[in-house]
This record gives C-alpha cells, sequence and structure tokens, in this order.
C-alpha cells in the first residue's frame, strides 16, 4: 500500500465546485437588488420550492461530520448504527403531522417567537434563542473540522488552512445571496454529494467482487453483529438508543431554526408536508447508504490483507474514508477530487444554513426591540444580518480549533452537541405545545434543571465515560508494516478518542488507562450518547410538567389553540365547551358571585374564539 495523494485535476475539480458555489451566491445578490427587504433575504418572500427546499434540507441534515463519521463508526462498532435512519424516518413522521402544520400556520422567521407567543415572555424567548445559537454555533464548528481532517490527511494541507477555506466560502455566499443563495447552493451541492457516495460505492464493490462478497466479508468480520434490544441507556448502540434515543435526538433537528426558518419560507402547508415527506426519504437512505459505505471499506481492505491503521498513514478513524477513496480512485482523475468535493459541499451546506439562521434569530429574537425602538430601516436591518453572517461565520471557524481535541468521531460529537442543548430546547415546546396549562414558571424551571443536568452527563461522558472496545482490525496479513519509531498510528484502546481503537503518540503524553474502565465512578456518566436528547426532553419536560401544575393557580392556561399541536386541540376544545356549559348553568342557576373579572374574561375569549373558528 503506497500512499496516496491529489492529482492536478483532483484541484481543479475541488476548485471549480467552490467557485460554483460563490458564483450561485453573487448571482441571486445581484438578482435580488431589487427585492431588497428583510423578508426577501431571511425568508425568500415566503415563495420558496419543494424539491429546492428539500435538497436544502437534506444536506442541512447529512453534513460533513456525517460523511466522515457514519463510515467510520460502522468500519470500528458495526453495521448496527444504520438502525440510526429508522429514528430519524420516527421523528420526521410524527413532524409531519405535528411540528411542521403547526409552525407553517404561525408563519414565524424565528423558530424561537413561539416561545414568545406562549408564554408571553421576551425575556425568556431570547434565553432560550441563546440556547439554541450556542448549539448550532458548536455543532457547526465540528462540522467545520470534517472537511479539514480529510484535505489534511490526502494532501497535507494544513488543517487551519482547510478550515479557514470552507468557512469563508460559506460566509461570504450565505452574506451576499441570501436564504435564496443558500437553498439553491445546497441543490446544487446536494447532486455532488449523491454523485460522490454513489460513485465510491459502486467503484469499492466492484474491486472487492460484488455486492455479495462485500457483505459476506463484512459479516465474517464481526461488522454485522446482532441488534442489542437491551433497555439499559448505558448500551451504546442498543437498538432503543439508536431508534427512539436517535429519534428524539433527530427532533432537535426538526424544531430547529434552519427547518422550520424553511418551513416557514414555502407557500402552503401542503408543500411544506410534502417537503418533509421527501426529505425522510432521501436522508434515510443516505443514513443507510453512508453506513454501508463503512462495510464497504472494511472489505476493501480485507481483501487487500491490510488494515489502513496498521500501515501507518493514518492517526484516527476520522481519516478513514477520505484515504480510502484515495486509494480505489487511483488512476481515475478527478474522482478523488469529487468526493472531496462531496465534504466540502457538505460541510459548506450546513454552515450556510446554520449562519443564514443564526442571523435570522439575531435580527428576530435579540435586536428586534432596539429595531422598534429607533424605527430602523430595512436597509439598516438586512446591513446588520450580514454583519451578524460574517461575525458567526468567524466565531465558528475559531471554535472549530477547539473541537479538534474532542473524543470520538466527529459524528460522535456532533450529535453529543446538539442532543445536549436540543433535547431541553424540545422539551419545553412539547411542554407548550401539549398542554394547555403549561405556563411560564414551569418552561423556565424545566429549562434550566435539563440544560443543568444535561451539560453535566454529556461533559462527564467525554471525560470520564466507558470507552467501548472497537471491533478486531482488519487482517494485516499483506501490510509492508513500517518500523515502529515512525509509525503514525497502531493498533491499540485509545481512551482519549472514544472508540477509535487507535493512538496517535505523537500527540498523546497523558497515562493510558485501562479500556472499558468507568474512571468517573458515576452510572450516569456511562449512558450513550445517542440518549442525550432523549434525557434533555424528558427531564425539561417533566419538571416543567410538575411546576406549572404547582402554579397553574396564578398562570391562565392558553386561549389560543394555533398554539397547541394539532391533536391536542381536539381536548381543548372538548374542555374550553365545558367550561362554556358550565357558566351557562350557573348563570340560569342564579349563582352569578363564582363569575369573577377571570371567568368572564374567559367567557369572552372563548365566544370570539368560536365565532373565529367557524
Amino acid at each position: 500500500m503506497a500512499k496516496v495523494s491529489l492529482g492536478p485535476t483532483d484541484y481543479i475539480v475541488v476548485c471549480g465546485l467552490l467557485s460554483l458555489s460563490v458564483g450561485i451566491g453573487l448571482y441571486y445578490a445581484i438578482r435580488g437588488r431589487k427585492r431588497n427587504t428583510r423578508e426577501e433575504y431571511l425568508m425568500g418572500g415566503r415563495r420558496l420550492h419543494v424539491i429546492p427546499v428539500t435538497l436544502s434540507l437534506y444536506v442541512t441534515y447529512i453534513s460533513s461530520s456525517a460523511f466522515i463519521g457514519m463510515p467510520a463508526e460502522t468500519f470500528t462498532t458495526g453495521f448496527t448504527f444504520a438502525l440510526f435512519a429508522l429514528g430519524s424516518i420516527v421523528a420526521m413522521s410524527i413532524s409531519i403531522f405535528t411540528v411542521v402544520p403547526m409552525m407553517h400556520a404561525l408563519q414565524v422567521t424565528s423558530v424561537y417567537e413561539y416561545f414568545h407567543l406562549r408564554f408571553g415572555s421576551v425575556a425568556f424567548r431570547r434565553c432560550i434563542s441563546v440556547v439554541g445559537m450556542l448549539q448550532n454555533i458548536f455543532f457547526i464548528a465540528v462540522v467545520l473540522l470534517s472537511p479539514a481532517v480529510a484535505i489534511e490527511t490526502v494532501a497535507g494541507l494544513p488543517l487551519w488552512v482547510s478550515v479557514l477555506l470552507v468557512g469563508a466560502i460559506a460566509t461570504l455566499y450565505t452574506a451576499i445571496g441570501g436564504i435564496r443563495g443558500v437553498v439553491v447552493v445546497d441543490m446544487f451541492q446536494a447532486l455532488v454529494m449523491a454523485a460522490g457516495v454513489y460513485a465510491t460505492v459502486s467503484k469499492g464493490v466492484y474491486d472487492i467482487g460484488g455486492i455479495g462478497l462485500t457483505w459476506d466479508l463484512a459479516v465474517k468480520g464481526g461488522r454485522v453483529p446482532p441488534v442489542e434490544f437491551s433497555v439499559d441507556p448505558r448500551v451504546r448502540h442498543s437498538f432503543w438508543a439508536l431508534v427512539v434515543g436517535g429519534g428524539s435526538m433527530y427532533m432537535g433537528y426538526v424544531f430547529d431554526q434552519s427547518a422550520i426558518q424553511r418551513i416557514c419560507a414555502l407557500p402552503t402547508v401542503r408543500q411544506a408536508k410534502l417537503t418533509y415527506a421527501l426529505t425522510t426519504v432521501v436522508t434515510s437512505i443516505s443514513f443507510v447508504t453512508l453506513s454501508f459505505l463503512g462495510l464497504v471499506a472494511y472489505s476493501y481492505y480485507t481483501v487487500r490483507g491490510c488494515d489502513p491503521f496498521k500501515d501507518g498513514y493514518i492517526k484516527n478513524r476520522n481519516q478513514l474514508v477520505p484515504y480510502f477513496v484515495m486509494e480505489i480512485f487511483q488512476g481515475f482523475p478527478g474522482m478523488s477530487g469529487l468526493f472531496i468535493a462531496t465534504i466540502f459541499s457538505a460541510a459548506l451546506s450546513s454552515v450556510s444554513s446554520v449562519i443564514n439562521g443564526l442571523a435570522a434569530n439575531t435580527i428576530e429574537d435579540l435586536l428586534r426591540p432596539a429595531f422598534d425602538r429607533y424605527n430602523t430601516t430595512e436597509k439598516g436591518k438586512i446591513f446588520i444580518a450580514k454583519i451578524s453572517v460574517f461575525f458567526f461565520g468567524g466565531l465558528c471557524v475559531a471554535l472549530s480549533f477547539v473541537a479538534r481535541t474532542l473524543p470520538g468521531t466527529v459524528v460522535q460529537a456532533a450529535i453529543g452537541f446538539v442532543g445536549a442543548c436540543a433535547g431541553p430546547v424540545f422539551g419545553i415546546f412539547l411542554l407548550g405545545a401539549s398542554t394547555p396549562w403549561g405556563n411560564i414558571a414551569g418552561a423556565a424551571s424545566g429549562l434550566v434543571v435539563s440544560l443543568v443536568l444535561n451539560a453535566w452527563i454529556t461533559l462527564g461522558g467525554i471525560m470520564y465515560g466507558r470507552r467501548p472496545v472497537p471491533l478486531p482490525p482488519a487482517p494485516g496479513n499483506s501490510c509492508h508494516v513500517q518500523e515502529v519509531a515512525n509509525i503514525t498510528g497502531l493498533y491499540l484502546p485509545d481512551p482519549f478518542n472514544n472508540s477509535t481503537g487507535y493512538i496517535d503518540f505523537s500527540t498523546t503524553s497523558s497515562p493510558i488507562p485501562v479500556a472499558g474502565i468507568d474512571s468517573g465512578g458515576n452510572p450516569l456518566y456511562n449512558i450513550s450518547y445517542m440518549n442525550y436528547a432523549l434525557t434533555g426532553w424528558l427531564i425539561a419536560f417533566l419538571v416543567g410538567l410538575a411546576v406549572s401544575l404547582a402554579t397553574k393557580h396564578w398562570h391562565e392556561p392558553t386561549r389560543d389553540e394555533r398554539l397547541l399541536l394539532p391533536f391536542v386541540r381536539r381536548f381543548w376544545r372538548l374542555n374550553q365547551a365545558d367550561e362554556l356549559q358550565q357558566t351557562v348553568k350557573l348563570r340560569h342557576s342564579g349563582e352569578h358571585s363564582v363569575e369573577g373579572p377571570q371567568t368572564q374574561k374567559r367567557l369572552i375569549s372563548f365566544g370570539n374564539q368560536t365565532s373565529d373558528m367557524i
């Protein structure tokens, strides 16, 4: 096995595709200069189309961390990880009939507007928007790291150069093109991503000798282990962790600024539902395909008789897929460049979508009161939105260097960040959308308690949690292993890389504890990272519900059915009808003393709402 590198044609392909992304953003900046309003810049005038938005959501969900991390997870821990696709199907299917129709009807620009409408507190809206924004900033820091690791592996380009390159390009075309430019670039990048992945899978299977042999070798090598149905939340990739925990985490993606912003930018709720249905199909197929790519890589190196880590050319499993692609496409000018462009496209699409959403949060959630107070013009608001894009782009680039020190694959880090923050936020949303009596006291209490506990569990898991033992490596009988002094990677349990199974001796200086030992002594630290979101929203919802019930005498229940999930509205109407009938009975019986100001207010409110529904 020889060291591989990019050729001139590969660089031309990568640079050409990156230039096209900037060009599309520039085109929409010029085209939309006459419709220079905040609504147009952030929401596309609410006239976007199904297919572009579907592909935009797809590439937002399938980030570069998935392209790098999912095959690496399969290569190391087995094909069970593909069950995450089932969790995403469950989450998206539920959302089509709950979150999508409710949020589209509200026609919000920022997803956090809902919390203001539901709980009536500007301060709480700002607080929860900051939590959501921090989640997205840390997520993008991890996403930016993925292509940098890839290009460092295959081309020797310093990691910091790659991070700056991707961050700068995504920030530039997002700032100048607005959401229309972002969506169209996403559509183009989705095609690049599909071409790169399926070309790699096809070429790998062909080199192995067919899909049957690929599967058989993976099964014999233990890469298709039996599904673990244990309900123990500490089992890392059990059926329930991947489907229920993964589905809960995916609900964090669904109820996120980037997703809700695109849903509300579609003209009708029917189009919004269709978009989510199509996105469900496309993303679930991609998750399974990316997991299968890990099997292809394992079977390929089994046929070759050499595990790439033993050969000493890659240090950790985040570098596995780029190196595998480079190797199988030797002698095919431009193909390696296509896959590297695929990883770049995945990163660019996620970065652009998120920082565009962060700009919307800044304008709508943080600065809107100041804009209203000083009568800021539309041109001034758009200028500040563009400045926000540059600010958040730069911040994400800076934080990506911190993310480099995180343990595990990039997909694990991304899921951990989303679960830790998105879980509590989604739990408060459920509190408000499913319980008419949920109030601001319960929402604030649930958010604080859930965030504290979830952050404690997440950080404890990173630092002290039990490290999974990787599966045995591919056979190494044909490896031309270098001298030990020159090896950059050696197969050993790695407590610092959280299931990598490989130690980089050039960077590891701390003592090595025994793999599989929980050095923190707290069983909560061993909870699977797939369950972080589930833990977060359960704690937020239950604490919020308990506090709301305890304080319901001081807070009126919601009287606006638009703020409740569709299936809850039937019970809400029945409850309102019962209250109205009881009030009428009391009137006829002469018991007027029970009708205080609040009762009269509720009666008038319900009468108005009944007229509106009729």
